[in-house]
Parts: C-alpha cells; structure tokens; sequence
C-alpha cells in the first residue's frame, strides 16, 4: 500500500513530507523527511526521543509515566492513507504518524493509537467533527493587532477578509476537507471554520491538519492565525467544539427515538454519561493554563456540567437540525473542548465517556433551558448543577484519581500527560493573564 501511495505523492510534486504527531503538551510536534528517503520511512520510521511525551509547551522537560531523561527511541511511522500534498508549488506534504517502539509497537504515549483502541473497542460506530476558532492577527508579535475588529458575524470582516477565507477553504479542498462554512465570530480578529463529519481518528487527524494549512495560508496572506484558549485579553477565547454522533445498525442513537428531544433509549444513557463524566474529563478537554479563562459563565464557553437542547451555556449542546435533516442530523456538541487539548485524547475521552454511559445505562438529568449562571446557587445545587473546575490544578485533581482514564488511557499516558501539564500550570498558573498568552499565543 505504501509503495502506491509514494509513487502518487511523488507524482504529484512531492518533496519533503511533514509526518507530525501531537504531543502531551497539545503542540504538533514534527520529523520531516525528503521524498527520496520515503521507502525507508516507511519500513523504519523516523526517530524521535520519547522525552517528547513529557516536553511541556515552553520546552521544558519534566517526568512522569515512565518518561523523561536522554535514553531511548521511539519511531514516527506515517499513516500512508491520510498522506496528502498540501502545496505541489512547493512540495511541502503531509501525513499523521503513529508513535511506536523499535519493536514496531504502540507507545504508551501514542495519543493516536489510544483513540484507535478506544474507538476499536466501542459498542457503537462514531462520528465526529471540529468546530475550530481561531484569532487572526496582523503579525506575530508580543501584542500584535488583530485583523479584524467586527462587528461579530458581520459582513465587514468578511469581505475584509475574502481573499483569505477564500484561499482557505481552496487550499483545504485540495487535500480533501469540505468546508461546512467559515465567518467571522464573536471577538477581535476571531474566524470560525467548521468541516464535514467522520470517523473519530480521520476527524482529529483533519483537525490537525486543517490547523496547518489555515495558518500556512494566513501566512501566505501577511497574516498570523492563533488557536490558543484566550490570545487577546477580556476579549472572548478559542474554543474547538466537537461534535459527536453515535450510530448502530445505520441508526443514530440520537434522534428518533423515543426519549427527550427525540433521543433513543441509549441515546439518553450516551448523552448522560458524557455530562457525568465531564468534571474528571475536562483536564483533557480543556488542557492549557488559558483555557479557565476562556471557561467563564455567559460567555457561551460552557462551565456547567449540563446539557440542554441548543442551550450554548450548557457543556453539551443536543443539536436536533431542522426538521428536513432529522434524525440524521442530530449530534451532541461538546463546548468545553479548545486548542490547548491533544485532540486525540480529547476524542478519546468523549467516545469513553459515551461508551461508559451507555454500558452503565447512566441516567440523564434534567435539561437545563436558560443560563445556569442566571439560577440562585441554590436552584443549581436543587438540580445538581455543577461549575466544572475553574483553574488547571483543579482539573488535574479531579483527572488524576480518575481510575477509569487511567484504565481507558493507560496509566503511563495519563501519568506523563498529567506531568506536563501540571509543570506548565505551576510554572504559568499564577502569572498574569497577559502575560500568559504571550507566552502561549503562538504555541497553539
């Protein structure tokens, strides 16, 4: 197969191939590899050391889960059926990799193969897609402007704009990523672009990707794109909504049916086990030292461990569609997700979560139709409204006596991933706000 797919890379101008993997750390860590050596690349993979699972965003190395120090090997092998060029002017390509031993097999720090055993295991068939948000700014800099300054979804920034968005969804279409739609957002210079749904591990694969070339063609432009949870203070963050289905028997699970807002029977226990298990869930969601400040009532960012029917204050969102696409169409969006994440985790965790709130038929609680920052405290502690975590240290508490991502993850991934992070908050935590997105603003 891979003989195929480098004969039709080369054909089609080829010449040094990016094969990238996301670290603990959330950041798309490369080896690149001339088109001459892809044979070899692809019977041996390319080295990279494993301290790679402990390198905090800044570079800083720490240890945990077995990782850290000099010693050792782990090889990048690309995935040749994701392999695309992304520009046969330059020949710059592309492809996701799986980290494995010099035994060939999975590391414990792969975050790609992870998602592969969650999604392999799962009872039902997932679809997934990315709602990316992102900042674009003049220039990179410590306190860039931004290029664009609303107003929120309007047309002057668009066509401010349109040669970009245009070149975006152009150079996105060459390597095979429909564009559902792209405009301007709510905050300063903030665009969002949403793509086509599929499979999980082919969905976070396009989200990586798509967060390449968007940047690549911004740059191309004059322009800087950042994806960080918050990159202009007061301003509104980032977010990376993902948007789940679950399907059995060419049936989705959450329409159609029988139970709240046309939910089946499993389609409750799916959508009740994900808000379950959002407080011990959200340090993989929500990874990075910004992303609690993104994570604020009426913000539209979602604190509360709720869900409701197209209630954007609510963590999970039900999206019915319109009535001409129903049942197909429904899916659950899951608001606290955002740029800091490693989005195969992030993946794997939402597709866990549903899995064990199916397996374990967990309840579904009431909707929640308003602003639960609008109810009295006591109203939310009536309902069991919960605030998620309001810091990274109290998201990494509540991750790490988590046994069930611990099992799902394996505790070498959950103990190096709860490393880096928690080198980065105690390192970054008690900084200004400020000063932590310039220290973040472009690692993301």
């Amino acid at each position: 197969m891979s003989d195929a797919v480098i004969e039709r890379l080369r054909d089609q101008g080829l010449r040094l191939l990016a094969t990238t993997f996301v670290c603990n750390a959330g950041v798309v860590r490369t080896k690149a590899v001339p088109a001459a050596r892809l044979e070899a690349l692809a019977t041996n993979g390319v080295g990279m050391s494993p301290v790679m699972a402990v390198m905090a965003a800044d570079g800083g190395i720490t240890s945990g889960g077995g990782y850290g120090g000099p010693v050792g090997d782990m090889r990048l092998f690309p995935d040749w059926d994701a392999a695309v060029v992304i520009d046969p002017d330059t020949g710059i390509g592309w492809a996701p990799a799986d980290q494995l031993s010099q035994e060939l097999e999975p590391m414990s720090c792969c975050s790609r193969s992870a998602l592969r055993r969650v999604v392999q295991a799962a009872s039902a068939d997932y679809q997934m897609a990315f709602e990316l948000e992102f900042t674009v700014f003049d220039a990179e800099g410590d306190d860039p402007p931004v290029a664009h300054h609303g107003p929120a979804y309007g047309g002057v920034p668009l066509f401010s704009l349109e040669d970009l968005c245009i070149d975006i969804i152009e150079a996105l279409d060459r390597v095979g990523i429909a564009v559902d739609q792209i405009h301007p957002e709510y905050g300063p210079g903030q665009i969002e672009l949403s793509v086509a749904a599929t499979t999980p591990v082919a969905a976070v694969d396009r989200y990586v990707l798509t967060r390449l070339v968007v940047r690549r063609v911004a740059q191309e432009h004059g322009l800087a794109v950042s994806y960080a949870p918050l990159t202009v203070p007061d301003a509104v963050g980032n977010g990376a909504h993902v948007h789940l289905s679950a399907w059995k028997d060419g049936k989705n699970l959450l329409g159609g049916g029988a139970g709240p807002h046309g939910l089946t029977t499993e389609g409750t226990h799916l959508v009740g086990g994900v808000v379950a298990g959002l407080p011990e869930a959200v340090g993989l969601l929500a990874s990075g030292v910004l992303s609690y400040e993104r994570l604020l009532p009426s913000r539209w960012a979602a604190p509360w461990a709720t869900w409701g029917l197209e209630n954007r204050e609510s963590a999970v969102r039900l999206v019915q569609g319109t009535k001409t696409a129903r049942p197909d169409s429904a899916n659950v969006e899951v608001k606290v997700v955002d740029g800091s994440a490693n989005p195969y985790l992030a993946a794997a965790a939402l597709v866990a979560l549903a899995e064990r709130g199916m397996a374990s038929m967990t309840a579904l609680p009431e909707p929640v139709t308003a602003d639960p920052a609008a109810l009295s405290d006591a109203e939310r502690a009536q309902r069991g409204i919960r605030r998620l975590p309001t810091d990274l240290g109290s998201a990494l508490d509540e991750l790490q006596f988590s046994t069930f991502f611990s099992e799902t993850l394996s505790p070498e991934l959950l103990g190096s991933f709860i490393a880096v992070r928690r080198y980065e908050h105690d390192t970054y935590g008690a900084r200004p706000v400020a000063d932590r997105i310039r220290a973040f603003r472009w690692v993301y």
